[in-house]
């Protein structure tokens, strides 16, 4: 009685070895099957963030062009301005130049 017994304590502690062991497997499969998804839930979301980064820069660059378009398109407005002013005004200016040099 006493070695069946024994033979009871015996066979439930290696059930209880046998049973620790698979939750540990499942354990670190489980925390390595969360590690994975994490990765994979940052690798998207990194992708995301910079597919989003890449569209801003896009659209800033875009809205840059457009600023040094209007801004070329204004100057050679102003300089066009400048030279017809200057155009128009030069007769009168050399004409006041010689008047002063001869007077």
């Amino acid at each position: 009685m006493a070695k069946d017994m024994l033979d009871a304590v015996y066979a439930a502690e290696e059930e209880f070895r046998r049973r620790e062991g698979e939750a540990k497997k499942q354990a670190d499969k489980t925390v390595a099957d969360a590690k994975k998804e994490a990765e994979a839930l940052i690798d998207a979301r990194m992708a995301k963030a910079n597919a989003d980064a890449d569209a801003e820069l896009a659209k800033a660059k875009a809205a840059c062009d457009k600023l040094m378009q209007q801004a070329e398109a204004d100057a050679k407005a102003e300089c066009k301005q400048i030279a017809q002013t200057a155009k128009k005004n030069r007769p009168s200016v050399i004409k006041k130049a010689a008047e002063a040099l001869l007077s």
